[in-house]
């Protein structure tokens, strides 16, 4: 039997619940649009940290995309802290777009 570490199995809980948490402007959950850059977990203290960017830094829906992935990861369980850091590097640009993502965009 193969042992699963609990931070990997809580990081995959979290990828997976960032793609309920859309942009307010497109409707495109954040994994696919590719503002999401690293989750990761620390059990020892059950807090999630996640690195993602903003379209812009002048971002007008920013603070809300923030409070969704707060909030939406504050449900994943074994999860007491979230916190998310916004950086601009790299800067975003449509082509972090997914597949996926392009095909809801019509493009």
């Amino acid at each position: 039997m193969i042992a699963v570490d609990p931070a990997v199995s809580v990081e995959q809980a979290a990828r997976d619940a960032l793609f309920e948490v859309h942009d307010p402007e497109t409707d495109l959950n954040l994994v696919d649009l590719g503002l999401i850059y690293r989750v990761s977990y620390r059990p020892e203290t059950r807090r999630l940290e996640v690195l993602m960017t903003l379209t812009t830094p002048a971002c007008p829906a920013g603070d809300v995309i923030v409070e969704g992935v707060q909030r939406r990861l504050s449900l994943v369980p074994e999860v007491d802290d979230v916190a998310v850091e916004i950086t601009f590097e790299p800067h975003w640009t449509p082509e972090r777009i997914s597949s996926g993502g392009r095909a809801f965009l019509g493009w």
